[in-house]
């Protein structure tokens, strides 16, 4: 996995008591992943949480999730299916560069010109289009009051999302989380690129949709990258500064190291829940540009 550090964007460093706060990255494919989470040392914390009797964790063994992990899980990837009868009557459109005939351009059409018509040049413009590709990161780092059926509801609804837009359209997914671990005001972001073409069901069901991978298997990873020792419990949003900023400039920070995030993303995070399309049926999805809005019923406002 690639791992290296960024100074934070100005945005977060003219925020006050975070002018020297600095990015931490870890990011990998499926493959390099999935052995960093077998390379977790048994006795780590994180590890340890995930068993069968901490229903915090998923009610599942580390080693269980993580067979999962490199099988996949179809008995997830079907929990999908509920939702997208509720997704498939939505139009996600995004933004695409197109060429268009123009008055003015960086490319001549000679036969347009030779014809004396007026719109004699090329340009390329920025439209809307329900085909243009889409980045989709996810981050599954959650409040500690969250449950792990709501978390499982969530990540099914998500993955209902990116099956239903991969069908018509190239799409990136990342899986990950961000957050700040000890005293220190630095954020860590550690996030795996999913396979899309086609895209992994199975995996990215149990990826998306179980509490271990994200509190047993991602904050392990946070853990090592970050250099803070396990036993350091102080495990809070980036920066320390609660949801708000990563909310706010999650699309900055992260296209730094991801490059399908450019210009724009759809960024996903799970420290909200999806009520609305879980217990009424409806599904509340604010479409701009290529930034995918989950509205959700409560917002946290920090961790457990």
């Amino acid at each position: 996995m690639n791992a290296f550090d960024l100074p934070a964007i100005d945005a977060i460093r003219n925020h006050p008591g975070l002018g020297r706060s600095k990015d931490q990255f870890l990011i990998g494919d499926m493959s390099q992943t999935a052995a960093r989470f077998a390379a977790v040392p048994e006795t780590h914390a994180s590890r340890r949480n995930c068993s069968a009797g901490n229903d915090w964790t998923g009610s599942m063994a580390y080693d269980d999730s993580l067979k999962r992990v490199h099988e996949g899980c179809n008995a997830a990837a079907a929990k999908s299916d509920t939702y997208l009868s509720k997704l498939e009557a939505r139009d996600f459109v995004s933004r695409k560069f197109v060429t268009v005939a123009s008055v003015a351009g960086g490319v001549p059409c000679v036969p347009a010109m030779l014809a004396g018509h007026p719109l004699a040049m090329r340009q390329r413009r920025r439209q809307m289009t329900d085909s243009a590709p889409l980045a989709i990161i996810v981050d599954v780092a959650s409040s500690g009051s969250i449950r792990a059926p709501q978390l499982e509801k969530r990540g099914g609804a998500i993955t209902a999302l990116v099956r239903l837009l991969s069908a018509v359209r190239p799409v990136s997914l990342y899986i990950g989380c961000s957050v700040t671990l000890g005293g220190t005001r630095d954020a860590t972001h550690v996030f795996c690129r999913m396979d899309t073409a086609p895209i992994d069901l199975a995996r990215t069901a149990h990826m998306l949709t179980h509490a271990s991978v994200a509190r047993g298997m991602f904050y392990a990873l946070c853990y090592e990258r970050s250099g803070a020792h396990e036993s350091e419990r102080s495990l809070k949003w980036p920066y320390a500064e609660g949801p708000k900023l990563i909310r706010a400039h999650a699309h900055a920070i992260l296209s730094r190291a991801i490059p399908e995030a450019i210009p724009r993303t759809a960024h996903v995070p799970v420290g909200q829940n999806v009520g609305k399309i879980l217990e009424s049926g409806g599904c509340r999805i604010r479409i701009e540009g290529i930034e995918v809005s989950l509205n959700l019923r409560n917002h946290i406002t920090g961790f457990g």
